[in-house]
């Protein structure tokens, strides 16, 4: 019997997505909001490593390295379909010289630095969510590095939470609900 798949189609910022996606997995039929205003907002470095916890079956990794093909970006998830469906998408796409996707509870499986690390986090799951991202984002990150995430009416939690282990923390917007919150390893 065939495995049910669904085709994710989108436009953010003129750039077309058109993803694999499975049964089981976040916002599986369609991008969600949160998503879409976090990709609408991103900042992205111009060369180095990026990464992309919680990646699902990877709408963020795949638009950042089609904006920017000077980056390697790393796509870490630890539910192995999610695994799977990212890992079709960097190859329906070409991508696979410079993406990488790991099976990965959040970044303890990412051996490597990068200047960026982005996420919409599942705060279905609990706080404790952020703050083990937060414990662990600074050794990951370079110098001047950043956290960007997207939550929705979480904000308050992430600030405080990302504030214990990184000096600048800030809300750079808000729209219907969902936050962006930066924090920078500086």
């Amino acid at each position: 019997m065939e495995e049910m798949m669904f085709i994710v189609t989108d436009v953010v910022n003129g750039v077309p997505l058109n993803l694999v996606s499975y049964p089981g997995l976040f916002s599986k039929k369609r991008l969600d909001l949160g998503t879409r205003v976090l990709l609408e907002n991103l900042l992205i470095p111009e060369e180095g490593a990026v990464a992309d916890v919680g990646c699902g079956y990877g709408p963020i990794g795949i638009y950042v390295a089609l904006v920017n093909p000077r980056l390697s970006v790393y796509m870490l998830d630890m539910n192995p379909l999610a695994v799977k469906a990212s890992r079709e998408n960097v190859e329906r796409y070409g991508l696979g010289d410079r993406v990488t996707v790991i099976k990965s509870d959040l970044l303890s499986e990412l051996g490597v630095r990068v200047k960026a690390i982005y996420s919409n986090p599942p705060l279905s799951k609990g706080v404790d969510v952020l703050e083990r991202l937060a414990k662990q984002a600074p050794e990951k990150l370079e110098k001047g590095g950043y956290v960007q995430m997207v939550l929705y009416k979480g904000e308050g939690n992430a600030t405080k939470i990302f504030g214990d282990y990184f000096p600048e923390v800030r809300v750079m917007k808000s729209v219907k609900g969902y936050s962006i919150v930066l924090a920078v390893n500086n």
